[in-house]
């Protein structure tokens, strides 16, 4: 930006020093202003701006899934037991919560970059439904350019998580496919009973027909959560994750800590005759451990109700009766229940009509 701009600040601006700012701005100098200014790097979370007719049209969508989803119970199509969400979600392993790293007698310390820290990883997050609802085992989606498995020296044996890898670390077709063979994350119902997989409409999940081998070993069907809304009407999404993410950045935080006692820099020198200055990466194997368990810490919480957290998310979010054994709107967040308010017709199963986008 400092190349192209022709304002005050420009390509040959100068500090106090006389110094060019555009040869200050390396990666490690943002860091350190970001950490001075209580700056962090936040994903996009919520929706983007959308005119109000494709807004209106979305919540259209939820009241008629939310209808569809009363009746399902009402008519016993849909068993509360039988039910599951999956949804993914990305994790950068060296990402900050905004808080400096602190030792025990020690004031502060600098945060410390970790080598390969802005690698990506992505976790498949599975909950069940019904009164034993659960976060079960996640699988790991690595990057890795060549789709290897097992990955050299990263064996799949961590107890309650398992691992696959892509050329984005994030969920395709192929790896998809590959979730639904996997038993350690998807299994049919011990009982028999069809399984009803709730899932949002990515790229990289597949359609019925698409998997239907896979899934007829499952003796499951997938039901797609309306368009663009997941942030609405999704379990996983509501705030099941964001939990899965506290506990993770916790433990990162303390494995940081960890690598900075052990003085564990990487020292390799660069060819151009520095080094990194960064932490070692533990490896792969290290945060599949971390994965199972921050899934374990967050499944062991109940709220003043006894309720798990996966429990909580689903009956608020309609996917689960409530704990009366019955469906009601009463039970759904309540922003759910104000688009049922805003358009009951839909909810008693009128289509959405549909909008065009405007160009």
């Amino acid at each position: 930006m400092l190349e192209a701009s022709t304002g005050a600040f420009r390509a040959d601006s100068v500090d106090g020093d006389g110094v060019r700012w555009a040869d200050k701005l390396s990666a490690r100098w943002v860091q350190q202003f970001m950490e001075s200014n209580n700056i962090v790097l936040r994903s996009q979370t919520g929706k983007r701006q959308l005119s109000p007719e494709k807004q209106m049209y979305i919540e259209k969508e939820v009241a008629v899934h939310l209808g569809k989803v009363k009746r399902g119970f009402e008519s016993g199509v849909l068993n509360e037991d039988t039910i599951e969400n999956i949804d993914e979600t990305h994790f950068i392993i060296d990402f900050d919560n905004g808080k400096t790293l602190d030792f025990s007698g020690v004031k502060q310390i600098k945060y410390a970059d970790v080598v390969s820290g802005g690698e990506g990883m992505t976790m498949v997050v599975r909950i069940s439904g019904g009164p034993a609802a659960r976060i079960m085992p996640p699988m790991m989606i690595f990057t890795n350019m060549s789709r290897s498995y097992p990955i050299r020296g990263v064996p799949d044996d961590v107890v309650g998580v398992t691992y696959r890898s892509g050329p984005k670390g994030w969920m395709d077709q192929r790896i998809f496919r590959e979730y639904l063979q996997e038993r350690r994350v998807q299994r049919p119902d011990r009982l028999g009973r069809t399984k009803t997989i709730f899932l949002d409409n990515c790229s990289g999940h597949m359609s019925e027909n698409e998997c239907a081998t896979e899934l007829e070993a499952l003796n499951a069907r997938l039901r797609f959560l309306p368009a663009n809304a997941t942030d609405l009407c999704q379990p996983a999404d509501s705030f099941v994750i964001a939990k899965i993410k506290d506990v993770w950045r916790r433990l990162w935080n303390e494995k940081k800590i960890e690598l900075i006692e052990d003085k564990a820099w990487q020292n390799k020198t660069r060819k151009n005759g520095e080094s990194s200055g960064k932490l070692k990466n533990p490896g792969k194997y290290f945060f599949l451990g971390l994965a199972s368990l921050a899934v374990q810490e967050v499944n062991a919480h109940r709220d003043e109700n006894g309720l798990t957290y996966a429990r909580k998310a689903m009956i608020r979010c309609g996917l689960s009766l409530d704990v009366d054994g019955k469906w009601s709107t009463c039970q759904l967040f309540p922003h759910l229940q104000e688009i049922i308010k805003k358009y009951p017709s839909h909810f008693d199963g009128e289509p959405a009509e549909s909008v065009c986008s405007p160009k």
